[in-house]
């Protein structure tokens, strides 16, 4: 296997990481996924626009103390370059209340590799329109595919 290949595998490692961190709010292993840099951006999927690791910690702890989730990826889309991966995907966040309706949301995530790793560098969340949401089920449950 070429060593290209398994190198971009790895930055599907950190999304889990994230994915594992949220569900479990942990911040610090959360806040451990970014990359070590004060340019850091994420727009949460409840509107807040966070800059800066201190900015982004405080703003996530929050929101995910408030009101946590687990997050279902559900359709993935990924773009790679030559120390960049960013994803693209359709998230269901789960409540953890059983019976709450999950929040569909589009999110991408910007990765870079910085010394032997791959860190977040920038997320982007937003909720989907309920319209969309239901388009979007549909499809799935007609096995048409996410975006045909």
């Amino acid at each position: 296997m070429p060593r290209f290949a398994h190198i971009f595998e790895a930055a599907a490692d950190t999304l889990n990481a994230y994915y594992q961190a949220v569900a479990e709010v942990n911040i610090d292993a959360l806040m451990g996924l970014w990359i070590d840099e004060e340019f850091v951006s994420c727009i949460s999927a409840a509107g807040a626009h966070l800059h800066g690791l201190s900015d982004i910690r405080a703003g996530l702890a929050t929101e995910f103390e408030a009101a946590p989730v687990s997050i279902e990826p559900l359709d993935i889309r990924v773009y790679d370059s030559l120390g960049t991966v960013v994803y693209a995907i359709v998230e269901a966040h789960r409540p953890v209340d059983p019976s709450a309706i999950p929040a569909m949301v589009f999110t991408t995530y910007v990765m870079v590799h910085e010394r032997g790793e791959w860190r977040i560098a920038h997320i982007h969340a937003s909720r989907m329109p309920d319209d969309a949401a239901s388009q979007f089920s549909a499809k799935l449950r007609h096995g048409q595919g996410a975006l045909h």
